[in-house]
């Protein structure tokens, strides 16, 4: 045998075997009989869901930058303050912490509201404004707020920060209340 048909006869050889391994078993072959196959899904723990309860919003006077925590979420809040929006009006902003040990959704904190004191008892509801008619980049939580995260949380209403001398913000269920420009 020359070299080359020696070549030949293994390369036929090396793919004969393979193919051969590849067979199944023969009518009278039984060792190598199979269990049914049986398909099952993989099952997760189900996931919790950020709780919001209803109840009652607490009045706090809380501006130095204490926590103030929300009674019907797992949510804490701290006054950061007011300033001028960009384009005109005024941007409050609080520091939002999730207490909670699941993510919260963007949509779980409502649009919050601003009431101020137009002179004697009279009080006004002040317009949000959106992030294009304020000038500011983003108004409210854009994304969902990991478990144990804090953001400052920015909105815009239309009222200058010189009349909030005496106001109202709402935010979750607790109400700032008090010089919200000081």
């Amino acid at each position: 045998m020359t070299s080359r048909s020696a070549r030949f006869a293994a390369v036929a050889l090396a793919c004969a075997l393979p193919l051969s391994a590849c067979g199944g078993p023969t009518e009278d072959d039984t060792a190598g009989a199979q269990a049914p196959l049986e398909v099952t899904t993989p099952t997760a723990p189900p996931q919790e869901e950020f709780k919001v309860e209803d109840v009652d919003n607490i009045v706090s006077e809380e501006l130095t930058g204490e926590r103030v925590d929300d009674p019907a979420m797992e949510l804490s809040y701290k006054w950061q303050g007011a300033s001028s929006a960009p384009n005109g009006g005024s941007v409050l902003v609080v520091a939002v912490t999730n207490n909670s040990e699941v993510p919260m959704p963007a949509d779980a904190l409502a649009q919050p509201t601003l009431s101020y004191t137009t002179g004697g008892n009279n009080k006004e509801n002040a317009a949000p404004l959106s992030a294009e008619a304020s000038g500011v980049d983003i108004i409210g939580l854009d994304q969902p707020l990991r478990a144990g995260a804090t953001v400052n949380a920015k909105y815009a209403f239309d009222v200058t920060p010189g009349r909030l001398w005496d106001a109202d913000f709402t935010i979750g269920n607790v109400t700032f209340s008090g010089n919200l420009n000081g």
